[in-house]
């Protein structure tokens, strides 16, 4: 994904490289820090598509005009290990763990992303919009918020990967990467 306005943090990108029974996995994780941008546009790199988000991460429906804060971009490449290729689908199950006391934790929420071409982005993003009156009032102290992402390939009914975000408005981070059951690091 590209995205314009945004600068990628210094530090390099984050790859993580897995096996589950279905597949290969490359997880790369590109932090995007102090993120200022106009209109919460993004080009996809494999398709050559651009599309908009909105704050909940609707596509191209409702979309932000302004967005100031910190962003994650974090990649899945599958490589198949079963023939024929079984259509691949990333479900993931997020909630707060744990948050600032001065913010309302959000209800955990459930979305399914379909591969193309066997690869799935998620966009991690932190921040607000300053046209927004109620959210350009948000306190001036720095706040923060932990979450859990459960991800399952297809339709398991057990996540084949747990990721531990921290995200504040000047950075998003990687705090753990776990392995399923099924899932082995490939080192």
């Amino acid at each position: 994904m590209n995205h314009h306005g945004l600068k990628a943090e210094n530090r390099s990108e984050a790859s993580y490289r897995f096996r589950t029974p279905e597949c290969d996995v490359r997880m790369s994780v590109q932090f995007l820090a102090n993120a200022s941008t106009e209109g919460f546009r993004f080009r996809d790199r494999l398709t050559d598509r651009t599309f908009c988000l909105s704050a909940k991460g609707d596509e191209d429906h409702g979309c932000l005009e302004r967005f100031i804060g910190a962003m994650a971009i974090a990649r899945y490449a599958f490589r198949s290990r079963r023939h024929p290729v079984v259509p691949l689908s990333l479900r993931e199950r997020v909630q707060t763990i744990d948050n600032d006391s001065r913010m309302i934790p959000p209800p955990p929420f459930e979305r399914v992303m379909a591969a193309e071409r066997e690869v799935v982005s998620d966009i991690q993003a932190f921040g607000y919009n300053p046209a927004d009156p109620q959210q350009a009032a948000l306190p001036t102290k720095p706040i923060w918020r932990l979450l859990r992402q459960d991800l399952y390939l297809n339709s398991q009914t057990t996540a084949f990967l747990i990721v531990h975000w921290k995200h504040t408005m000047d950075l998003i981070s990687l705090v753990d990467v776990i392995p399923g059951d099924d899932t082995e690091w490939i080192r």
